[in-house]
């Protein structure tokens, strides 16, 4: 486990400053749901801590204008990109009931953004 926090750790500078979008809009996305990606990835059977938290404000961010959904999903998908490991469509699916919560912004395994 110490081995994949510390390559996600050393990866998180990288995805930030990769993510292609709006690089200040995309790193906060990036810091929002970096937390969730351990889960996300069945490294671990229940989301961290700040999994939800960084769920609930990618949601406040996704009700700012039209675009923000789109936008959010297309900075989600440069992370997976930049990552190279992808994410478990059942833990997709499970993390708004782990997180009481809902998505305002659409994520899959195919991360097709566009609607």
């Amino acid at each position: 486990m110490s081995r994949l926090i510390a390559c996600l750790l050393v990866f998180l500078p990288i995805i930030r400053s990769t993510v292609a979008r709006k690089p200040s809009y995309c790193s906060r996305v990036a810091d929002h749901f970096f937390p969730c990606i351990t889960y996300l990835i069945e490294f671990e059977p229940r989301p961290a801590n700040g999994c939800c938290g960084g769920i609930e404000e990618l949601n406040r961010m996704a009700k700012h204008n039209s675009r923000a959904p789109e936008n959010i999903c297309q900075c989600i998908e440069d992370m997976d990109y930049v990552m190279d490991v992808p994410f478990v469509a059942s833990r997709i699916q499970s993390l708004p009931n782990e997180c009481r919560t809902h998505f305002s912004f659409p994520i899959s395994v195919a991360m097709k953004c566009s609607g």
